[in-house]
């Protein structure tokens, strides 16, 4: 994993260089729709501003790891560089590449359809600056609007404001958050979930028998719950139940107060949308007995030792 001081080094470089300003929304086949907006010298600049305040907010967090329980608060980051994690957000990592040779578009066209928007600096290998559900329409045509100046004016043209602070910062390499709550629902604005959500589930089903109704209910869930789709990625990316058979997951949930007739039915996994988290903190094994009480507690964040 690159350091985080690293990678300060790396934007503040990049972030001298080329810009580009990128609008997007989930197309309608389900793909990334990205245009480029063309800048003014002036406008340019403004964004390169809006980069170097998110590095210098950067450089003063500490970094945590992305797990399925993590919750990342103001001073934190989280850095991921591991190949599934950036192979689900290539859409967003091609804009790198893309920038140069995506379609135009006039600032009048923009509308508020638009989920994204995406500063890409650099001449060589490029890092993208995210920003979800950005820009918004402030006013309309014709409003009465004071533009800092002594006297009030018609505004003739619609007027857009694209908020500072950025969500996520990404290279080939690597990807940082700063903001978990918009990153993550980016990935369900953008359809990353819908893309997935059938290969995280694919954890528990190829290893353990699952009834249909349960699988389609268990996706429902996913694509409306980060802390749901979160758990099955990770259950699918430990691959710890390959092996597993039902007769230990009923052992493990006695062990752990839950009862095993509301988990196995008919020798087949059964989902509740009710009672999910125990679900799945017991296919990720969270749960565990303290030593001293005998009392079932949930692991918040666990580490191979």
């Amino acid at each position: 994993m690159p350091s985080l001081p690293d990678i300060v080094t790396e934007l503040g470089t990049k972030v001298d260089e080329s810009v580009s300003l990128v609008v997007a929304r989930k197309g309608n086949d389900q793909t990334l729709d990205a245009r480029k907006v063309i800048l003014a010298d002036d406008s340019a600049d403004s964004f390169r501003d809006l980069c170097r305040a998110a590095i210098e907010s950067l450089a003063q967090r500490t970094v945590v790891a992305y797990t399925a329980d993590a919750e990342l608060t103001g001073s934190e980051a989280f850095v991921i560089d591991d190949q599934d994690t950036l192979d689900e957000l290539v859409d967003l990592r091609a804009l790198a590449t893309q920038a140069s040779t995506l379609p135009n578009t006039a600032p009048k066209d923009l509308d508020v359809s638009i989920q994204m928007y995406a500063v890409v600096v650099g001449n060589g290998t490029r890092a993208v600056f995210v920003r979800r559900a950005d820009p918004t329409m402030t006013f309309k045509a014709g409003k009465v609007f004071a533009i800092g100046q002594e006297q009030l004016r018609i505004v003739e043209e619609p007027v857009f404001g694209f908020s500072p602070g950025f969500d996520l910062v990404l290279t080939d390499e690597w990807a940082v958050v700063l903001s978990q709550s918009a990153f993550e629902r980016l990935y369900r604005d953008i359809g990353l979930i819908e893309q997935h959500v059938s290969e995280w589930v694919k954890g528990i089903t190829d290893h353990l028998p699952m009834a249909e109704g349960s699988v389609t209910s268990l996706k429902d869930v996913a694509l409306r719950d980060s802390r749901t789709w979160r758990k099955l990625r990770e259950i699918r990316r430990r691959g710890h139940l390959a092996g597993i058979d039902l007769n230990e997951v009923r052992k493990y949930a006695k062990q752990m107060q839950l009862d095993p007739t509301k988990i196995v039915q008919d020798d087949q996994l059964v989902f509740d949308p009710a009672e999910r988290f125990s679900f799945l903190h017991l296919l990720n094994e969270d749960l565990y007995k303290g030593p001293l009480t005998d009392a079932a507690f949930e692991a918040q964040r666990k580490a191979p030792v």
